[in-house]
């Protein structure tokens, strides 16, 4: 399997870069990174505490959109492996 990868930084901080990052995907002018993964990627989220992204990472779970990391990703969020732990 061929692991590449690939960073952007978004930038994306109020509702208001929200709104104009969702008119560029309207226009045409952004794409969804899923188009060129084939579904799967991951975000990095920074937050100003750990309890902010610990309510992140439940919204997204209730959502579904968090997937079960693949053997090769280094981070368990879950704490359910010790194979997956930080490099």
């Amino acid at each position: 399997m061929l692991q590449e990868n690939i960073r952007h930084t978004m930038n994306i901080r109020t509702r208001r870069d929200v709104k104009k990052f969702l008119e560029g995907l309207s226009t045409g002018s952004s794409s969804l990174l899923k188009n060129v993964t084939g579904g799967y990627h991951y975000h990095t989220i920074e937050a100003e505490s750990e309890e902010i992204l610990d309510d992140i990472q439940n919204g997204l779970a209730e959502k579904g959109f968090l997937a079960r990391l693949q053997d090769y990703e280094p981070v368990d969020f879950w704490g359910e492996e010790e194979s997956n732990t930080n490099v």
